[in-house]
């Protein structure tokens, strides 16, 4: 008998595959699928998010569920989101722009600009516009104003 491959196995259950639509893929008796599904207790990925929505989350050692609390959550989510942001700034710096034609060009800085305004608002570091003042509005105001 061949070896089963649970792991694509578990990906597949994960996705919402049946255990029928499972054991075939894997060549196996759909009884054996329910037995591995009940005796590791694989879940769905609308029931791992509906839990990560609780602050619960997988844990990246074991897999089990752990609670967490939300500032470490939101750590998590920042160093994961700058580990992204670097990989993107890194590719686009390891393209010279003289190399690419306009339209490739203009999705370089597109790109760019969505990877700016994503760090911005993550990690609140955006450049607030600064005030600018009309100079026509300036010039009907009086010259002095009394108080």
């Amino acid at each position: 008998m061949s070896q089963i491959d649970w792991e694509k196995g578990r990906r597949l259950y994960l996705q919402g595959k049946s255990p029928l639509e499972i054991s075939k893929q894997l060549n196996c008796n759909k009884s054996s699928v329910c037995r591995k599904v009940k005796a590791q207790d694989w879940e769905r990925a609308e029931t791992v998010l509906a839990s990560v929505a609780r602050g619960v989350v997988p844990s990246q050692e074991s897999g089990e569920l752990v609670k967490v609390d939300r500032e470490r959550s939101a750590d998590n989510v920042k160093a994961r989101i700058q580990d992204d942001v670097a990989a993107v700034l890194d590719a686009l710096e390891a393209i010279c722009p003289a190399d690419l034609g306009l339209g490739q060009l203009a999705t370089r800085e597109r790109v760019a600009g969505d990877v700016a305004k994503r760090a911005a608002s993550v990690f609140d570091i955006e450049e607030r516009e600064k005030p600018v003042v009309n100079i026509a509005v300036l010039s009907q105001l009086p010259e002095q104003v009394t108080g």
